[in-house]
């Protein structure tokens, strides 16, 4: 997709219904769509901010509705006083990245004009660095003008956010708790009658070093406490 001005005519030949709307302009600055707090919210525990540089995964809960997901998180960002978290932010592309890749023709063709609104939205907020993220007056008026007809009404936002299964069918998972795999030892071929060189090594017989295991329970025990909700069951999220 191209960056465009959103009040700029349509190039796919579509009947442009957008009319006079406010611009959520891209070479304008960010500061007029978001705050710039004062005193941002430091308070990081996990020091994702820092931590997500060294890579991450998103993963979503297997039968999580995207689309529906996606609505909520731009809900959230217009009504929530708590505003969006970086792990939300995250979230947010992700989703577009995501849903922008799908194969379906009936798909693209229903929200064509809504992600090419959404691509200039999610540009403006690539800039930000300061968590939550919370909207201006202009950007909640932006918001409510471009995407009237797909993000939720408040209270429908409230009712969405009522939903534990919808609240927990994400989670972020740091690169740095992930274990490293160790390589397999190497394996002899044997080259005579009751030769021993095919056999494994005994030293290597499958089970892990006490040092792996203790770094596999220490990070079990840091990603429970820094984890908000816990998955009984993580075969339920995508890669």
């Amino acid at each position: 997709m191209t960056e465009e001005s959103l009040d700029s005519p349509s190039q796919s030949g579509e009947i442009d219904v957008r009319g006079n709307l406010p611009a959520l302009d891209i070479t304008s600055s960010y500061t007029e769509y978001f705050e710039q707090r004062t005193h941002p919210c430091s308070f990081d525990p996990r020091k994702v901010s820092e931590r997500i540089n060294r890579g991450y995964q998103m993963k979503v809960k297997r039968g999580t509705n995207r689309m529906v997901l996606l609505k909520f998180l731009l809900a959230k960002l217009r009504y929530a006083i708590e505003g969006l978290s970086i792990e939300e932010f995250l979230l947010l592309n992700h989703l577009y990245f995501d849903l922008t890749e799908s194969k379906d023709p009936l798909f693209q063709k229903k929200y064509l004009n809504f992600f090419r609104k959404l691509e200039i939205l999610i540009s403006k907020m690539s800039v930000i660095k300061t968590f939550p993220v919370h909207l201006t007056d202009r950007g909640k008026f932006c918001l409510d003008e471009h995407f009237q007809d797909i993000i939720p009404t408040s209270r429908e936002y409230f009712g969405l956010a009522g939903q534990r299964d919808l609240r927990n069918s994400f989670r972020l998972v740091l690169n740095d708790t992930l274990i490293p795999k160790p390589i397999p030892p190497k394996r002899f071929i044997g080259v005579g009658y009751k030769d021993k060189g095919s056999r494994r090594d005994p030293a290597f017989d499958g089970t892990p070093s006490w040092q792996e295991t203790a770094q596999y329970l220490s990070n079990l025990e840091r990603e429970a406490e820094e984890l908000d909700s816990s998955f009984s069951d993580s075969s339920e999220f995508d890669e």
